[in-house]
């Protein structure tokens, strides 16, 4: 990602902090960023502003991976009401819920069947979301990974890769990263 910033294709790290990505890419600031399905009705929004979409690159293993994205439907432990609120919880993972968001080609359903409705709702209304969809064809998505002491692990990860992305470290710089996450598991 260094080499896009550097070239000017993707902005700068710190004109990101606290900004939107989708709305500097509207706003002309930006020619790509790295986003997610649940964002493609945002990135068509935008007026005079022709969108695409890409997969992610092949990785040194030659494979595509993008990490897998979801939502889990909760109750509230103080509800006052917990039987209706099952209910609701039911019906949210339900077939049918699914495919009522599936046709609304917003984002993709967690249910395969409903899935595949979204992709066609989305090819309907003349958006190809192959880029996303092409993860689940090639089995390329990973689920998100869940550490003891994860909080530290961000605390090092973070500054380490925005030194990277800011161009203020070179990516070897992650070596050093990576060894004082190893050091909080001895």
């Amino acid at each position: 990602m260094g080499g896009l910033i550097e070239k000017g294709y993707m902005p700068k790290l710190e004109t990101t902090v606290g900004a939107s990505l989708a709305d500097n890419f509207g706003a002309g600031k930006a020619a790509i960023n790295t986003t997610g399905d649940w964002l493609i009705g945002q990135y068509q929004s935008y007026k005079g502003v022709e969108t695409a979409f890409a997969p992610t690159p092949k990785g040194p293993e030659g494979k595509r991976a993008s990490m897998f994205n979801g939502l889990a439907d909760s109750i509230w432990a103080g509800t006052k009401n917990p039987a209706a609120s099952v209910k609701w919880v039911e019906y949210l993972g339900s077939t049918a819920c699914q495919d009522v968001v599936a046709k609304k080609a917003v984002v993709f359903p967690a249910l395969t069947s409903s899935s595949e409705i979204a992709a066609k709702a989305f090819a309907d209304k003349g958006t190809d979301v192959s880029a996303f969809t092409t993860h689940i064809k090639d089995g390329t998505t990973f689920l998100f990974p869940i550490a003891d002491k994860a909080a530290k692990v961000d605390g090092i990860m973070k500054p380490a890769m925005d030194a990277v992305l800011a161009g203020k470290k070179p990516a070897s710089s992650l070596t050093e990263a990576n060894n004082q996450v190893n050091a909080l598991f001895k």
